[in-house]
């Protein structure tokens, strides 16, 4: 743990730095305390207050709170933190709109947050720095009418709290890779790659458990163990109606340490396992080596060739090809994805792109898109609620929703379906 603390006292402050374990103590011995989610270099744009209680930085569910993007600034005081927002930021406490912490007035030598406005209907999210030109505004009502109260309820619940979260992927080569290409890529059929691979908390108890990201097997080492010819030649030619022990097996005998690594980790991975979740990383993982294991390298590739002008796309829903005839470049992109990658169909493209251009809207570096992740949550729910209003196909979904809310991503929409449905809040 990195921990600073001013003084002894309720003013004490402390900050939380790769060190979970250390965090859900303080949790635990503050419950009344609260808790500043903040960027790990914080910035005035993005200082979220929660209460030590709340949901959305304190669950079980989730062990990453301090080792990813986010940092945590802990007090009982709330004072305390907005002084400590104001000496290293220069802005104020925004509080989560789920547990409502009761945020005092800022000190009057505080200058406001650069780039918030805020009205009692709508919303502008902050955008981050950016030398693409100048940024798109951002704006996102409190709630909505859709004609269906079900997913009014969901978004007045968590439309705006979804940025507070770690769902929206930042455009880096890091967090592309782990979190849009080995978390999401192969995340189907009860597999939970994302647990897989470390980026979600695991939701099932299974103590001999390492994700692959404390294990230090990335990208690169999943596609240089994909060059051995034994493992490959084994999980083309050989695998198929034989146990997982099997690949497992190869894997130690002709994988070297990062072989015996990923057959370990398997071999404790609590959900659906098989021989072609082993295929599927090493196989995708060698078709990066060209890019220099970048999955973002790959993207801005594949964008240069669809004829886009800036990378990232200043608009994912510009038509391709010659004379703007083709579809649009995400439904271009989606179809690479699902050309090039083994296991990748039409759910997992979607899934592949949607929290990064989620990331890109949020910060006014992209226009709205139309991808979303299409799955059973989404689809039990348009089949329930849906009432003849809501198509139930992906395309149609997006046209319905945009022709509402030509300024909102569907996604958002989405995932306020999937939180509303795995909170039973229907």
């Amino acid at each position: 743990m990195f921990g600073f603390i001013s003084k002894p006292s309720k003013d004490e402050v402390v900050e939380f730095v790769n060190d979970d374990p250390g965090y859900f103590r303080w949790l635990r011995d503050n419950v009344a305390g609260f808790v500043l989610n903040c960027e790990r270099v914080p910035r005035a744009v993005y200082l979220k207050l929660h209460h030590a209680k709340c949901g959305w930085i304190n669950s079980s569910r989730i062990k990453n709170y301090t080792c990813s993007n986010y940092i945590k600034i802990c007090s009982r005081s709330i004072a305390a933190l907005q002084a400590w927002a104001a000496k290293r930021t220069g802005g104020n406490l925004d509080p989560c709109r789920i547990c409502n912490p009761p945020v005092a007035s800022p000190p009057a030598q505080t200058k406001p947050a650069p780039l918030r406005a805020e009205t009692p209907s709508m919303i502008e999210l902050p955008p981050a720095p950016s030398s693409a030109g100048a940024a798109l505004q951002v704006n996102l009502p409190r709630e909505i009418n859709s004609g269906i109260p079900e997913l009014d309820q969901a978004w007045k619940q968590y439309g705006l709290s979804i940025f507070s979260t770690q769902i929206p992927i930042p455009d880096t080569d890091d967090d592309l890779n782990w979190h849009a290409f080995l978390g999401h890529s192969v995340d189907m059929q009860g597999f939970r790659a994302a647990e897989f691979v470390g980026v979600d908390p695991l939701t099932r108890k299974a103590p001999a458990f390492v994700p692959l990201k404390s294990r230090n097997l990335g990208v690169a080492e999943l596609g240089r163990l994909w060059q051995i010819d034994a493992i490959r030649s084994h999980l083309l030619k050989s695998a198929m109606g034989t146990p997982l022990n099997s690949s497992l097996g190869v894997l130690r005998a002709h994988g070297g340490q990062p072989g015996r690594s990923l057959a370990d980790a398997f071999d404790a991975f609590p959900h659906r396992k098989g021989h072609g979740y082993v295929r599927a990383y090493l196989e995708n993982s060698a078709k990066l080596h060209a890019c220099g294991d970048s999955f973002r390298n790959w993207l801005k590739r594949e964008c240069q060739q669809l004829g886009a002008s800036q990378f990232p796309p200043r608009d994912f829903r510009q038509p391709t090809g010659p004379g703007g005839t083709g579809p649009t470049l995400e439904r271009a992109l989606r179809d690479r994805l699902e050309g090039e990658f083994y296991l990748v169909g039409p759910a997992m493209s979607a899934y592949m792109l949607c929290d990064w251009q989620l990331w890109l809207w949020k910060a006014g570096l992209t226009a709205v898109f139309a991808t979303f992740k299409l799955d059973s949550f989404h689809e039990n729910f348009v089949k329930k609620y849906g009432r003849g209003i809501i198509p139930a196909d992906e395309a149609g979904f997006a046209r319905w929703w945009l022709a509402k809310f030509p300024q909102i991503p569907p996604r958002l929409a989405n995932e306020c379906i999937w939180l509303g449905t795995e909170h039973r809040l229907f």
